[in-house]
């Protein structure tokens, strides 16, 4: 596709039947950005939507309640880094801040019906129908620093060190059972995840054994998608419906986001 604004990990997510590309810089020469693109999958075309209050260094979005959008990041605020937050209502067409108490935010997700901002020493939460923030000590962000997370059905998952787990408030990390059939990936690889209508959808990427370096060498990206089910003694298993390698691309090109459009 052509004319395509680059973009992150964190800056991609789906409403309906379009995909917002928020916030990133569009060119080497711009450190931030408050830009919004809008892909219509139905007509496979760009546009503009209102741009962000404030320019921002880092960028994460996602969806409250499947209806909103929020974009949460760093900004400059005379020299100073600062923490920003804002929610756009489709409808109107409108971005409206919101106060955040957390400096460092790291991971953000949207869960239980409040905003997580995961940080290194603490998690802060926000509660849209009360209007204010919760802090816990509890520390989540070990799991999700490689970009590689998601939430299906309220529940956190992430694909990080080798492993998959999931996050349960009371008693944290756990690893997903099952997963039969699923390959081992590396702990450097490539994977990044997604709610697929309520499952697990998985991609990763393999290169073939030669010189990585050689422009001919193409890149394999390998999906799958993966049933979940909540058992009694508080446990969750993952079945593996179906994977296989759906595309080749250029050995510099890089995997981002997972995201999963309605159509």
């Amino acid at each position: 596709m052509t004319n395509t604004p680059h973009a992150d990990f964190a800056s991609v997510v789906a409403l309906g039947s379009d995909i917002y590309n928020i916030g990133v810089p569009q060119s080497s020469r711009e450190a931030s950005s408050s830009s919004v693109f809008i892909l219509d999958c139905w007509s496979h075309t760009w546009r503009q939507a209102p741009s962000l209050p404030v320019e921002l260094f880092t960028v994460s979005v996602g969806l409250i309640d499947g209806k909103k959008i929020y974009a949460a990041g760093f900004f400059d605020a005379n020299s100073e880094d600062k923490n920003s937050l804002s929610v756009f209502d489709p409808k109107t067409q409108a971005w409206d801040p919101v106060p955040i108490p957390c400096s460092e935010p790291l991971g953000v997700f949207y869960r239980d019906g409040k905003l997580h901002e995961a940080a290194q020493n603490m998690n802060v939460a926000y509660n849209f129908k009360e209007a204010r923030w919760d802090s816990s000590q509890r520390v989540i962000y070990y799991h999700m620093i490689s970009n590689s997370f998601c939430v299906v059905e309220n529940v956190l998952y992430s694909a990080s060190h080798g492993a998959f787990k999931w996050y349960d408030t009371e008693a944290g990390w756990r690893v997903l059972q099952g997963l039969v059939g699923l390959p081992k990936f590396p702990h450097d690889s490539c994977v990044r995840l997604g709610n697929f209508g309520g499952k697990l959808a998985v991609l990763w990427e393999t290169i073939p054994y030669g010189n990585v370096h050689c422009s001919l060498v193409k890149k394999m990206i390998w999906c799958a998608v993966i049933e979940l089910e909540r058992r009694p003694n508080c446990e969750i298993w993952g079945k593996v419906e179906w994977f296989d390698h759906v595309l080749t691309v250029s050995i510099y090109s890089t995997l981002e986001s997972v995201v999963s459009a309605t159509v």
